[in-house]
């Protein structure tokens, strides 16, 4: 049996320009435009998942660190950790206190760790994990290691001293809109698609199960309701292939039962609990 469990590891705050980018703005303007905006969104989840498998027990991202609140842990030449966004974890909302919950030992009972992207909020997680296989998308990793990843929401930084992630490449052949994938699972049943827009190199993590499919966004879309509206966010810099990818993940929940499970969308576990496929 197949079965997927969200995982909330503290809460984000945004500006509404992050959330939702203007339509006809480019990468650059749409980055002016989050500085500009004095409206802040409700407070977000920070959500990682759990998948139960056969073949085991996978992490899709490791949320965030209560050590975002330690000054000089975010970088104060950039603004835009320090003033465009705010993270707020308690060190008991990490996710290795939440698996602990869920008793669940990550040294024992994971099989492995699976990132959608490398942002922080998606890797502060990484220090409960140092005795697991960690699979990531290798241009994700590529995008994300120098200055370019510090100037674009990532902290390579802080990132263990032990990590050395299995870094993979979508390039098993596939039909429908994903023409590539990458097989997480021996069965074929859990597997990463290319699904790139909010950053370079982002895949998403799609979970079939013996009824409906699980697809686990990151931050592909930050809310199924932009993925129906196809409004790509303000941190793209390319909004037409973000666009393209939130196409694409529509064409592929058209083509069979499909919960949608972004990173971010407070509405995300309400659907998994009561099965709500997008339509």
């Amino acid at each position: 049996m197949i079965r997927v469990f969200p995982i909330e590891t503290g809460k984000a705050r945004m500006k509404t320009a992050q959330m939702t980018g203007q339509d006809g703005r480019g990468g650059i303007g749409r980055k002016i435009d989050i500085f500009r905006d004095p409206q802040w969104v409700d407070p977000l989840p920070i959500l990682s998942f759990l998948i139960e498998h056969p073949e085991g027990k996978f992490i899709v991202d490791t949320g965030d660190t209560w050590r975002n609140s330690v000054p000089g842990y975010l970088p104060w030449w950039n603004p835009f950790f320090t003033k465009q966004v705010q993270i707020k974890v308690a060190p008991l909302e990490e996710i290795g206190s939440r698996l602990a919950e869920m008793n669940v030992d990550p040294a024992r009972d994971v099989a492995a760790v699976i990132l959608t992207h490398f942002h922080h909020d998606h890797t502060g997680g990484l220090d409960h994990f140092p005795h697991n296989r960690i699979i990531a998308p290798r241009e994700s990793y590529e995008a994300s290691a120098g200055l370019k990843g510090k100037m674009m929401g990532c902290l390579p930084q802080r990132w263990p001293i032990w990590f050395k992630p299995d870094l993979i490449s979508a390039e098993t052949s596939a039909s429908g809109p994903f023409p590539f994938v990458h097989p997480i699972t021996k069965d074929g049943r859990i597997f990463m698609v290319p699904t790139p827009g909010h950053s370079e190199g982002h895949m998403s993590v799609v979970v079939r199960g013996e009824d409906v499919t699980y697809f686990l966004a990151g931050d592909a879309t930050y809310t199924e309701a932009n993925l129906r509206a196809e409004k790509a966010d303000g941190v793209t810099n390319d909004p037409a292939r973000s666009i393209a990818t939130l196409r694409a993940i529509k064409a592929f929940a058209a083509k069979e039962p499909t919960i949608i499970l972004p990173a971010h969308d407070p509405d995300g576990p309400g659907r998994l609990a009561k099965r709500v496929v997008f339509s």
